[in-house]
C-alpha cells in the first residue's frame, strides 16, 4: 500500500502537469467527504476488533480467578467430613492436576488455525515465537494425567469438556463417599460450571470469525479513499506553486500511511488467539495458574515464568 501512496501520488503530478489533464484535479469536498466516512467505519471496525481482544483477555483473567478459587475451595473442604485426611490429600491433588491438564487442553485448542485467521509470513514467525515449546500436547497432558486418562482423552473431540465432566463426576464420587457434604459439593460444582462458562466464551470468539463483511468493505473504502485522495490535494498544492507541488507526494504518503495503519491494527486485532504478538498470552496465563495450584499443594522444583522471548520481534 506504501508502494501505491507512491505510485498514485506521482500519477496525479505526471498527468497533471505533464500530459496537461487538467480536470483530474478533482475538489477537495467530496474527497474529504469520502474520507469521513472511511474513518468512521475503520473506526467503527477496530472498536469491534479492540471488544474482540479485551474480552478475550477478559475471559483468561477470570479462568485464573475461578482456578485459584476452585483449587482453594477444594484444600479448604479437604477432609473436614473424613476419618481418612490423608486419602482425601491425594484426591485433591489428582483434581488440581487433572485441572491443570484441562487448561493445557483449553490452550491447544485455542491454538488450532483456522480459515480466516492470517497466514502470512510475517504473522507466521511471530506465531512460531510466541508458540515455541518443545513438547507436543500428549507430553504436556501427561504430566498430570494419567496413562489411562491420556489414552481415553485422544479419543475426545472436545478434551477440554470432557476433562470438566470428568472432574463433575469425581466430585459427585466424593460426595458418595461422604468424603464432601451437601453444601461443599455444590459449592464444587458452581466453580466447574464457571469454567464451563469461560471455556464457551472462549470457544465462542475463537470459533467465530470477524463479520467478513465489515472486514471487507473497510478494505475497499480505505482503496476508493487512497485512490481519490492525491487528486483532491493536487488543488491545493498546485496553488503553492510548481516548486512546492512535489510535496503533494509526501503529504499524500503520510495520510495514506495513517489509513492503512488504521486499517492493520483493527485487522491484527480480530482473532485474538490467533498468536501473534499483540494477542492474548495463554500459554503464560497457563504457566502462571499452573505455578499458583502447584504452589497450593506444596510442590518444589516449579516450572518457570515465561519470559518475553526477543527472537519474537525479529
Amino acid at each position: 500500500m506504501v508502494l501505491f501512496s507512491l505510485f498514485t501520488g506521482s500519477m496525479a503530478i505526471f498527468v497533471y502537469e505533464y500530459l496537461g489533464w487538467k480536470w483530474v484535479a478533482i475538489p477537495w469536498l467530496p474527497v474529504s467527504l469520502v474520507g469521513t466516512a472511511t474513518a468512521f467505519f475503520v473506526g467503527f471496525k477496530n472498536n469491534q476488533s479492540y471488544d474482540r481482544s479485551w474480552e478475550a483477555r477478559k475471559i483468561w483473567g477470570s479462568i485464573t480467578n475461578h482456578s485459584r478459587s476452585f483449587a482453594a475451595a477444594l484444600r479448604g473442604f479437604a477432609g473436614t467430613h473424613s476419618t481418612a485426611k490423608g486419602d482425601m490429600q491425594g484426591e485433591i491433588k489428582t483434581i488440581i492436576y487433572r485441572h491443570i491438564g484441562w487448561l493445557y487442553a483449553l490452550k491447544w485448542a485455542m491454538r488450532q488455525r483456522t480459515n480466516w485467521e492470517h497466514r502470512d509470513r510475517a504473522s507466521k514467525r511471530q506465531r512460531m515465537a510466541l508458540h515455541k515449546t518443545h513438547e507436543t500436547f500428549e507430553e504436556e497432558i501427561a504430566r498430570y494425567l494419567s496413562s489411562e486418562e491420556v489414552r481415553w482423552a485422544q479419543g475426545k473431540q472436545n478434551i477440554a469438556t470432557q476433562l470438566l465432566d470428568r472432574q463433575s463426576q469425581h466430585i459427585g464420587n466424593l460426595r458418595a463417599r461422604l468424603l464432601i457434604d451437601a453444601y461443599q459439593h455444590v459449592d464444587l460444582q458452581r466453580h466447574i460450571s464457571s469454567l464451563y462458562d469461560e471455556q464457551g466464551k472462549s470457544e465462542r470468539i475463537k470459533n467465530t470469525p470477524f463479520p467478513r463483511q465489515y472486514a471487507t468493505t473497510s478494505t475497499l473504502f480505505i482503496f476508493v479513499f487512497l485512490t481519490l485522495l492525491p487528486f483532491g490535494l493536487l488543488p491545493q498544492f498546485v496553488d503553492l506553486g510548481e516548486r512546492t507541488m512535489f510535496l503533494l507526494i509526501p503529504f499524500n504518503l503520510i495520510v495514506s500511511w495513517v489509513f492503512m495503519f488504521m486499517e492493520y491494527v483493527g485487522d491484527v486485532s480480530e482473532n485474538p488467539f490467533e498468536g501473534l504478538l499483540n494477542d492474548v498470552p495463554v500459554q503464560t496465563i497457563v504457566r502462571n495458574i499452573e505455578i499458583d495450584l502447584r504452589d497450593m499443594l506444596g510442590e518444589e522444583n516449579l516450572p518457570e515464568r515465561i519470559k518475553p522471548v526477543a527472537a519474537a520481534l525479529h
